[in-house]
């Protein structure tokens, strides 16, 4: 009995989450009930598709509030270009509850784009509740300025069926997530052309793995070539950009000017 009471918030989080499917309140309810499980600092609903800019729905801080999407203008002039979950929600992934360590590359942590953007908006951590729907995949991002702990992965992973299977009876309530509306997606070929280096296509793909945060032993394995040739990519593009080194390559190429 004492346990049943001390779940009783959550039973009655639940009750609101599914008295608001289908409603504009469900996602506040959701997260509110999320939180009750693990603290969260924030938390952000995003519609990604291939070839196309997120469609950010709604934004949470860490009271549990909507807040405007103008802090998060960045994200939609480019930097999301660099996001670990929009790049595999691009590629394909299965429905569940991600984390960013099996997402992010290897030295993202140590990446310009971690240091000066994902950090200070999203926090030091983040888990995506990810569901592939209509040719789109519609993540619930929750955010934290401290690492998940195992314990806390383990308590979102117990409730991530029925998490998931509101969010997507609520989305089938509500009118089809079309890519109306939503921005053509550049990427990082296109944004490192404006400069007229004249980049080899390789010295392309040893950017983008860079800015990602890939080191140069990931890059050569994604690349199927030696460390010591990404060295030399590295070397000749940034002596192209006229930039020395990561940092500078990120202002050049993303930051907001």
């Amino acid at each position: 009995m004492d346990a049943l009471l001390r779940e009783l918030p959550v039973h009655q989080g639940l009750a609101r989450v599914f008295a608001e499917v289908g409603h504009d309140g469900f996602w506040r309810a959701l997260v509110d009930t999320l939180r009750l499980l693990v603290p969260l600092d924030n938390a952000l609903v995003a519609v990604m598709r291939a070839g196309r800019v997120p469609r950010l729905l709604i934004d949470f801080d860490s009271k549990g509030s909507a807040t405007e999407h103008d802090e998060l203008a960045d994200y939609s002039a480019g930097m999301y270009l660099l996001d670990p979950f929009y790049q595999v929600a691009c590629a394909g992934i299965a429905d569940g509850l991600h984390s960013l360590e099996s997402v992010a590359a290897d030295q993202f942590q140590q990446s310009e784009y971690y240091l000066s953007y994902f950090q200070p908006v999203v926090g030091g951590d983040e888990l995506q509740f990810m569901l592939n729907m209509d040719g789109a995949v519609l993540g619930l991002s929750l955010g934290r300025s401290t690492r998940f702990t195992l314990e806390e992965q383990g308590r979102l992973l117990c409730v991530r069926d029925w998490v998931l299977a509101a969010i997507r009876r609520h989305v089938q309530l509500l009118p089809a997530l079309a890519p109306t509306g939503e921005a053509a997606a550049g990427d990082l070929a296109s944004l490192l052309d404006r400069f007229d280096a004249r980049l080899t296509v390789r010295e392309i793909e040893t950017a983008r793995l860079i800015l990602q945060g890939f080191s140069s032993k990931a890059i050569a394995q994604q690349m199927g070539i030696s460390p010591e040739t990404v060295k030399v990519h590295r070397r000749n593009l940034y002596q192209k950009l006229n930039v020395n080194g990561h940092g500078e390559l990120f202002a050049l190429v993303l930051q907001p000017r």
